[in-house]
């Protein structure tokens, strides 16, 4: 019985409330939808670069020094080109990436690793996780040269 009354009670504050806001159901002066036509929707979407816009545009911001150092990085590695998205899955699924791609980390240096990586991490699509940029690429360096130890020339 006791639940019945409460019930009733909280029903009864509901509908009283519910009269004494009637502005809620009237429409205000501000109500008008964002964009008036269909021509204007296209024309914004139109001047929206896509991922790969933004990622050619990145790129060309890197002065040829940088380009250049980032040639000899890559030259230094010596790895195949599946160990970039080797190293990208360890980031992003902690999966570790093979002994020959941290072979090739170690081998080109820490800072060859680390401007890799802020590039990696600049890319559009990598954009939202770059706030673990520095753990992460740390971590990755961590493990390779643990991994590797330090290589000498005559290693292969």
């Amino acid at each position: 019985m006791e639940n019945k009354t409460i019930f009733m009670i909280f029903s009864l504050i509901m509908v009283l409330l519910s009269f004494s806001h009637p502005t809620l159901a009237i429409e205000g002066d501000n109500d008008e939808p964002p964009l008036i036509s269909d021509d204007e929707f296209d024309a914004a979407i139109a001047m929206s670069p896509t991922s790969n816009d933004y990622n050619v545009n990145m790129y060309r911001k890197y002065s040829k020094k940088q380009k250049d150092y980032l040639k000899n990085c890559s030259k230094k590695m010596d790895v195949p080109y599946q160990c970039a998205e080797e190293v990208l899955v360890e980031i992003l699924l902690n999966k570790s990436a093979s002994r020959d791609c941290c072979r090739g980390i170690v081998k080109a240096g820490k800072e060859c690793h680390m401007e890799f990586m802020n590039l990696f991490f600049q890319v559009y699509q990598l954009k939202r996780f770059s706030s673990k940029k520095f753990s992460k690429a740390n971590a990755i360096w961590n493990r390779c040269s643990t991994e590797i130890g330090a290589v000498s020339p005559f290693s292969g």
